[in-house]
């Protein structure tokens, strides 16, 4: 009976902070939780924050096919003291990119609620970066984290997503944790529907569902295809670089993006992976392509030790740096090898480049 009453107290004093919290409309503002309850991997019953775990949607933007790709990464970023998880959030529109977005989370170990740190957005517009609308960091230019997704789910509940003032105010209304939605992925049920809005755009709100144990599912047209762990190429390794020319340090781009990389293409990015990012993610797309033959991806690993160096069989300390970049690369994309025979490929161009540094450093 204690226990009881102890719990009821608890939940009063909880309300009646959130409700002093509030803005003018309702929607609470302020989130007071101390920086050591804060962990960069975790879940709830809506939000998985676990390292490899992806969504990808689907759907159509005025009339074209279009993409969302969700991955939580490997990779942690401090943001206002606190160590936050990177998501990366790849947005196509007939499979061009339009946005690619790195957003930080932090979920609280007892409550389990997960908090809305920032994000770095690059907007694309014929494959190119043209803008960074949106971007926001909490500690900086007075922005403060907001509530993403509560542990425990309340009917009717308002809270800020985004707190930075005059650049991102994102908030949401928890409207219902009984819906049930039909997707690519499949049917679900007791779904959580919640209905955002901002008062930068009074005018505009849309809706978005979560399925418990997954996530997100709907997202205004897109509509979940697959979730899981590892089940996409990483968004960023998505990115088309722009058309360059071959010479000259730089790589050229397919002339149709929406096609696979030609292997010619990948060969020629080859020549500089470990020191052109552009040349990296073409790379990247172009061994995680499962339509791409055996023989062929193993040779794109594997001839790192080869290519972009002017004479192999005679090294100098000036091939070092590539060496070690190729090492560091291998390093970061191994673990999450597409299939054993990348994974071969990884082990064997790591060892052969590892030899390599050993030669340069015996002359």
């Amino acid at each position: 009976m204690r226990r009881h009453l102890a719990f009821t107290f608890a939940s009063l004093l909880a309300l009646t902070a959130a409700a002093l919290a509030a803005d003018r409309d309702g929607f609470e503002d302020e989130f007071n939780v101390a920086k050591e309850s804060f962990a960069s991997t975790g879940r709830n019953d809506y939000f998985i924050l676990e390292p490899g775990y992806q969504l990808v949607l689907e759907g159509k933007d005025h009339g074209k096919p279009a993409k969302l790709v969700i991955t939580v990464t490997n990779d942690t970023k401090k943001v206002d003291g606190v160590d936050t998880r990177v998501v990366e959030e790849f947005e196509s529109v007939d499979g061009k990119p339009v946005e690619v977005s790195r957003n930080y989370f932090a979920i609280d170990k007892e409550t389990r609620d997960v908090y809305y740190f920032g994000e770095e957005v690059d907007e694309y517009k014929n494959g190119k970066i043209v803008a960074h609308g949106g971007a926001w960091e909490s500690g900086k230019n007075g922005a403060r984290y907001g509530l993403m997704m509560p542990g425990e789910i309340r009917i009717g509940r308002k809270h800020y997503q985004e707190i930075a003032p005059k650049v991102a105010m994102d908030r949401a209304e928890i409207i219902s944790d009984s819906e049930t939605v039909s997707t690519p992925a499949g049917e679900f049920k007791n779904c959580l529907k919640t209905r955002e809005t901002t008062p930068l755009e009074p005018e505009e709100s849309e809706h978005k569902f979560y399925a418990k144990g997954v996530g997100l599912i709907v997202d205004a047209g897109l509509k979940l295809v697959k979730h899981g762990k590892n089940i996409e190429p990483r968004a960023s390794a998505q990115k088309q670089p722009s058309a360059q020319p071959k010479k000259g340090g730089k790589v050229h781009t397919p002339d149709d993006a929406d096609v696979i990389v030609p292997v010619a293409v990948a060969r020629d990015a080859l020549d500089f992976v470990g020191a052109d990012p552009l040349a990296d993610e073409l790379w990247y797309q172009a061994i995680n392509d499962p339509a791409l033959s055996i023989d062929d991806r193993k040779d794109l690993i594997e001839d790192l030790n080869t290519n972009g160096f002017p004479n192999p069989r005679n090294l100098s300390a000036d091939d070092v740096p590539l060496i070690v970049s190729r090492l560091q690369l291998i390093e970061q994309l191994a673990p999450d090898a597409m299939d054993q025979v990348n994974a071969d490929a990884f082990a064997e161009a790591y060892k052969d480049l590892t030899n390599m540094i050993s030669r340069v450093a015996g002359n």
